[in-house]
């Protein structure tokens, strides 16, 4: 893999991507207030992980930082969080194992994908709208098993499986036609 497109000069040390490398550092530090069920540290930090999300792409575009490390930097840490506080919610909360396994897969698939396009189409993928609505659907139904909000949980379960397969499938759509457009070129 080229690294120089990984690390742009002048678009490495951004706001943006600090805030991605900050939200990846912080998905362990959630795992362990969600274990050890420190219910009002966990909630306030996930509230800021999911803010820091949105904010880092807002940032990104507003400051004309937007650059190939934070398009991988940003996803990833959406998925080392979404990957960290499932498996302690499942430990701690009962979020059922399928449903873990069912994110954790769907989140090594799409990185691997990635890796492949980057390595031969030189190309870096920003996360697109079904990706980022998926994330904030998983978002809502791990912050449901948090607050133990039983009401909100069989409703979350399924869109959350639907915004899985959904994003899944857009993403190996988008996939299978970079590959295409690859080999035509």
């Amino acid at each position: 893999m080229n690294t120089d497109l990984l690390f742009q000069k002048g678009k490495v040390w951004t706001l943006s991507n600090i805030i991605s490398l900050l939200r990846l550092m912080l998905g362990i530090v959630i795992y362990h207030l969600i274990v050890t069920r420190q219910l009002t540290a966990s909630i306030v930090l996930s509230i800021l992980i999911v803010l820091s999300d949105y904010a880092d792409g807002y940032l990104a575009r507003k400051r004309n930082e937007v650059s190939e490390l934070g398009k991988v930097l940003d996803p990833l840490a959406d998925k080392v969080c979404v990957a960290l506080g499932a498996i302690a919610l499942h430990l701690s909360y009962g979020l059922p194992l399928w449903v873990v396994i069912l994110l954790i897969a769907r989140d090594v698939l799409i990185v691997l994908g990635s890796f492949i396009l980057i390595s031969r189409t030189h190309r870096v993928v920003a996360s697109e709208i079904p990706g980022k609505l998926g994330v904030t659907v998983i978002a809502l139904l791990l912050f449901a098993y948090l607050i133990e909000w039983e009401a909100a949980k069989p409703v979350l379960l399924v869109l959350a499986v639907i915004a899985v397969f959904i994003s899944f499938g857009y993403y190996s759509w988008r996939f299978i036609q970079y590959m295409i457009l690859q080999k035509e070129a």
